[in-house]
């Protein structure tokens, strides 16, 4: 599992028990194959550049990769695949008719057909009109299922894509002053996660001003102006290693921190720790939001339901899928966004950063880290404190 520079990847193994876990569902289902694109395709073939849909057989045939045509013009197919050990067929293609010749040369054009989402309209009219006797079969929930638990190796990625954010903050805690702009900042950051070994589509949200907010608009809006004296910056993280998330959030003051920030921090770790009390297998996420919305009511400040608390892997966020989700004893509480009431299992990833806001105004603070939740508890990813970082 760990590569010659020291860091983590992904078995050969690894690869095997998704196969086998995805198959089963499949065959459950009675499809004879599966249309896989985007993250759901990733997590079959651990990236090869340039996929744009997979074929994936229920029975022990391998997966078939269609990579842009453009990308395969001048070389060989075979510098793909002896670059990785997950996929052993490519071939070239751009839209649905490279799929529907995959799926024939299989012998598998009148056998149920599994599809996964991020198909457009022109793919599905093409694969229907072609494939009349197929009929389709939706595998997003099966996807999700299997997505949702993740295994030893998966967590030690999620665990190096934190430690990559982690980099992030100590450089821009180091170098960020006073005068520099929201885009020089992140630049700072995104170069310090790719020197840690980030992705380079790793990237960074930097909210910064008087007032304290966390928003992906003000963020861009931030791009180009002067951090001031006084500001209050909160980042964001998106860094990937491996394709593989990092995500959580820091604040940082430029200058000594006003009191009324000082108190609502200290309630952001009141709060964080009452939520972190529930974090353990077996729970639910209505009691991970009954904790967030109790300990706020404690502090004399507001929740807010842009507070972080949900789980993620390659996306951000992902979703438990249904196997684990049941009914919210008390939906009129609200809170719950978009992935409702689920039980906590052994292994879902979780970014905690509960929001904390300023009753007398708008300011809105945040703190916290991602971690796997454990049969006892969690365990958390990196070795960043929760704390409030000034920089001076």
């Amino acid at each position: 599992m760990a590569q010659g520079n020291g860091f983590p990847s992904l078995s050969v193994k690894e690869r095997d028990r998704r196969y086998a876990a995805i198959r089963e569902r499949m065959r459950a289902l009675g499809v004879g194959c599966a249309i896989v694109s985007r993250s759901n395709l990733f997590y079959l073939s651990n990236g090869v550049p340039g996929e744009l849909y997979g074929i994936f057989p229920a029975d022990e045939r391998p997966l078939s990769v269609i990579v842009n045509r453009r990308h395969l013009i001048d070389i060989s197919p075979r510098l793909l695949l002896d670059s990785q050990e997950w996929v052993t067929d490519v071939k070239p293609g751009f839209d649905a008719a490279a799929v529907v010749d995959k799926i024939k040369e299989l012998h598998l054009e009148n056998s149920p057909i599994g599809v996964s989402g991020g198909l457009d309209y022109r793919f599905y009219n093409r694969l229907q009109t072609s494939l009349s006797s197929a009929k389709i079969v939706d595998l997003s929930d099966a996807f999700v299922d299997v997505r949702t638990i993740k295994s030893t190796e998966e967590n030690a990625m999620i665990d190096q894509a934190n430690r990559i954010f982690d980099a992030a903050i100590e450089r821009i805690h180091q170098v960020a002053r006073p005068g520099m702009t929201g885009k020089q900042v992140v630049q700072e950051g995104i170069c310090a996660m790719w020197e840690a070994g980030g992705d380079l589509e790793s990237t960074l949200g930097f909210n910064f001003g008087p007032v304290p907010a966390q928003n992906p608009v003000l963020a861009e809006l931030c791009l180009d102006k002067q951090i001031q004296a006084g500001d209050v910056g909160t980042l964001t993280a998106h860094a990937h290693y491996c394709g593989y998330a990092g995500h959580s959030d820091q604040e940082i003051c430029f200058g000594k921190p006003k009191p009324v920030h000082e108190e609502m921090f200290e309630a952001v770790i009141h709060t964080r720790k009452a939520v972190l009390a529930q974090v353990k297998a077996g729970a639910t996420q209505r009691d991970l939001i009954d904790a967030y919305q109790k300990a706020c009511k404690e502090t004399g400040f507001k929740a807010s339901a842009h507070s972080q608390i949900h789980q993620y892997g390659i996306d951000v966020p992902e979703f438990p899928g249904p196997a684990y989700r049941i009914a919210d004893p008390k939906p009129e509480a609200g809170g719950m966004g978009g992935a409702g009431n689920f039980v906590l299992k052994s292994g879902m990833i979780y970014s905690i950063s509960p929001t904390i806001v300023n009753k007398e105004g708008n300011d809105t603070l945040l703190g916290g880290t991602s971690l796997v939740v454990t049969e006892a508890g969690y365990r958390d990813h990196g070795e960043r404190k929760v704390e409030m970082l000034v920089a001076s």
